[in-house]
């Protein structure tokens, strides 16, 4: 379990430790996205960034990332790993075994 569901109000992020791996884990619109929280661009953490619609800022040099996907706004081919949640029982889960879509 990452965290318990209400634990991270609407239109929040956070940053978590899970299995080793820095993870950013938002809720948007009642869903709730999981991603690294480090930018490749050169590792700033995306939690310190702000939250726009479904697009994270980094707050070192403004790269904006989809969080349902990943995927860099200004070159779709850099992306962010991304990990699928799921919510049973009012706790969330981040499954770490591999980043997907």
């Amino acid at each position: 379990m990452a965290i318990k569901e209400d634990e991270l109000p609407e239109g929040e992020k956070t940053a978590l430790l899970l299995e080793g791996n820095k993870v950013l884990l938002l809720k948007k619109e009642g869903v709730f996205f999981a991603m690294s929280n480090k930018c490749p661009h050169m590792e700033c953490p995306l939690s310190k960034g702000t939250l726009e619609q479904y697009l994270i800022v980094c707050p070192c040099h403004d790269w904006k990332f989809d969080i349902r996907n990943g995927e860099f706004l200004n070159a779709k081919e850099i992306k962010v790993p991304v990990y699928q949640t799921k919510v049973e029982d009012g706790n969330v889960f981040v499954n770490m075994g591999g980043a997907g879509e």
